[in-house]
This record gives C-alpha cells, structure tokens and sequence, in this order.
C-alpha cells in the first residue's frame, strides 16, 4: 500500500507544471484615479419625515444659503451642520459649491436630512461615474422612509391606549 501512494506522489510531481508566474485574467490596467471637481452646476430634491428641500448647488467659494439664511443661522446646532454638509467632506469638495436649499416642513433634524439627501443627489446628478460609488457607499443615496406612524381609532396616540379600569 505505501507503494501506491509513493507512486501516485511521484506521478502529481511530474505531471503539473511549477508555477512561476501568478496571472489573473480580471485584472485590467487601471486608468489613474481622478479626483472630483467642482465643474457644473447641479440640483437635487431631498425628503426625510415631513421635510422636503430643493438644492440648487453652483460652482463658487462655499457660500450656504437656506431659506434666505447661513449655515450657521438656519442650523445652529453643530450636528445638524455636520450632517449637512457630509456628503461634500465625503467627495473632499468642501468650498467648491455654492449651496442654495429652500426646505419646508418638518422639524430641525428632519430639515437636516432632508437637504443632505438633495445635495447628495445634486452632487451625484453633476459627475454620476465619479461621485455615485463613494456616496452609494456612505449611504448619501438612500432616502429614509421612515415616517411618523398614524394615529389609531380608540387610541390616543398611534399606540398609547387609554387607561384600563378593571372597575
């Protein structure tokens, strides 16, 4: 029986070849990697909860206005900034748009989300070969569908039920 296997050994060896040389067929040249720029103008329309914004975004100096105001006036809580302005820090373009947003509806954080999708879209509308994977994979892309439950019959909120009385 050791035989055999000593044989069968003997004959795997000289029947493959050794390999010297890995190759994969998948890989191409790559064209070098271009980085975005701020070349046109684009526009996006945005929703979360109740918010709805219309970004209109202009190549310029970084200017922001929402509803007639700055960043900073209209959002004065950092997150909400933050969150504006994330898919511009995700593209490396900060400065390179002008943003002008009017949004309607909602509360704050829903206003904030609301212009983050518009501009996501606007941006993504612009140069879609170069800035729709790194959006896509940050989730800039995707509207939230999440919306306040309604209101049942015999409730008095969308779940809350009036207080039980045995007797």
């Amino acid at each position: 029986m050791a035989d055999t296997t000593a044989d069968y050994d003997a004959q795997l060896d000289v029947d493959e070849p050794e390999l010297t040389e890995f190759t994969s067929e998948s890989t191409a040249p790559s064209e070098p990697t271009r980085k975005p720029t701020a070349s046109a103008p684009g526009a996006g329309t945005g929703r979360r909860k109740q918010a709805i914004a219309r970004v209109r975004i202009v190549p310029g100096a970084g200017e922001w206005k929402i509803n007639g105001k700055s960043l900073a006036e209209y959002f004065p809580n950092k997150v909400h900034q933050q969150i504006v302005s994330d898919p511009f820090k995700v593209l490396e373009l900060d400065g390179a748009y002008d943003v002008l947003v009017r949004v309607t509806g909602g509360g704050m954080s829903g206003q904030a989300g609301a212009v983050r999708l518009g501009i996501a879209r606007a941006l993504n509308g612009v140069d879609e070969e170069l800035n729709r994977p790194v959006l896509k994979k940050a989730g800039f892309l995707t509207r939230d569908a999440r919306v306040p439950e309604r209101k049942k019959a015999g409730l008095k909120k969308a779940r809350k039920a009036p207080q039980y009385s045995k007797r």
